[in-house]
């Protein structure tokens, strides 16, 4: 056994000093694959299919014991909405969990998924979830527990490439990822705005935000159209109805200006948010935010809520009052209602936008990770960090007219 894991820390120390890092670590995960590394007192299992009914009410109590692990993304609930969507022939769910002397302290959800470039395992929840974490207990152990995890992951014989995106700078994960993963793609920002300082919305009010000084002539100009209601929605039927009108809103906002949106051209995304905002049971903390002027639907707001954090999923406006910003004066009435519940912080998500960030006073930086398991991983190295990045870069650089007949297709 101690062989084996020297055997397994030359090849990860090789990767940290070699040029050809990802190389050498494939050939590492090759050599230990089927080899067991637990730790004494720890425990690991892989879950897919139904077995992961088994693991459920673990995961559920982790959750509640531990409230600020991970974020809104890696729910429970959320996750098992998505699978019922997204898992398929190609793409299944896959669930990592780590225990300590018999209690779950770490869940590591993985979605694997056949393409042409290999086996890849990357977030559960992909493109509903914009963040990527384990959900782990805090601890001076927790690095032990997800170097376990990912030992596991080794394991498995069908994965040529692990796939980290949207790791916070922040998260359980991000330094175990630093050390062992390499870095792909750019680094982002996502802003936030941290409400700690506000003891209630109208202390928030009186402090004469920059963006809220321009919402009051927006709401001048919507009060002249008709009455201003706002409200936030728990889940429920209405809930789900704002949510398939909050998506129709998007997507004639994107086919206006020939944007490709990958998460709202699947239909399935729709239909799994719509499945999750109507269910009063599921704790995915999922909200909806509604601006009405006169009774009728000016914007929508998608979110979810958890361990203290307002995560802004979609903001969508009505095409009718566009020219009034009415998608302005929802965020502020969400970031009020988000100080009023208690909630400290509201994260509009990656990528860094200017109407993002004239609603921030925080950030944290934002990071992809990937890991070469196999020889046939490069294939997948490659698209993730090299070819579907210049892709989207000249997809975006293509006339309007272009852009909008290549979505058609």
């Amino acid at each position: 056994m101690v062989r084996r894991v020297e055997t397994m820390d030359a090849f990860l120390f090789l990767q940290d000093m070699l040029v050809l890092d990802q190389l050498v670590y494939a050939a590492g995960a090759a050599v230990v694959r089927g080899q067991s590394l637990a730790p004494v007192g720890l425990t690991v299992s892989s879950f897919s299919g139904d077995s992961i009914d088994e693991l459920v009410p673990e995961w559920r109590a982790l959750e509640l014991r531990r409230p600020h692990a991970a974020t809104a993304f890696q729910s429970c609930d959320l996750l098992l909405h998505w699978a019922r969507y997204f898992t398929n022939e190609r793409n299944e769910l896959r669930v990592v969990a780590v225990r300590e002397k018999g209690e779950l302290v770490l869940v590591w959800p993985l979605a694997v998924e056949k393409t042409p470039f290999g086996r890849i395992a990357g977030w559960a929840g992909d493109p509903v979830g914009q963040y990527g974490d384990v959900v782990a207990a805090e601890g001076g152990a927790r690095d032990a527990w997800i170097e376990r995890a990912f030992a596991e992951i080794g394991n498995w014989s069908d994965v040529d490439f692990l796939c980290l995106r949207g790791v916070r700078a922040d998260g359980a994960i991000a330094g175990w990822a630093a050390r062992r993963a390499r870095e792909i793609g750019p680094v982002l920002e996502a802003p936030a705005f941290d409400a700690a300082s506000f003891a209630d919305a109208a202390t928030f009010v009186a402090a004469r935000w920059p963006e809220a000084k321009r919402n009051e002539k927006r709401m001048k100009k919507l009060a002249a159209l008709g009455d201003i209601h706002f409200e936030v929605l728990a889940p429920g039927e209405r809930a789900a109805e704002l949510v398939a009108r909050g998506f129709a809103f998007k997507r004639e906002w994107l086919a206006s200006r020939g944007l490709y949106g990958r998460a709202l051209i699947d239909r399935r995304t729709e239909d799994c948010l719509v499945a999750l905002a109507r269910d009063d049971t599921a704790a995915s903390g999922i909200t909806v935010s509604h601006l009405t002027v006169g009774g009728e639907s000016a914007a929508v707001e998608i979110g979810f809520r958890r361990g203290g954090k307002h995560y802004a999923y979609m903001g969508t406006f009505s095409p009718a009052f566009a020219k009034q910003g009415p998608g302005h004066v929802a965020t502020e009435f969400t970031i009020r209602d988000c100080i009023d519940r208690g909630l400290t912080e509201y994260d509009p998500l990656p990528p860094v936008a200017d109407y993002k960030l004239s609603w921030s006073n925080a950030s944290v930086s934002v990071r992809d990770y990937g890991v070469v398991l196999t020889w046939s991983g490069y294939a997948a190295l490659a698209w993730m960090s090299i070819v579907r990045p210049a892709a989207k870069t000249l997809y975006e650089k293509l006339p309007l007219t272009l852009r909008r007949r290549l979505r058609k297709w």
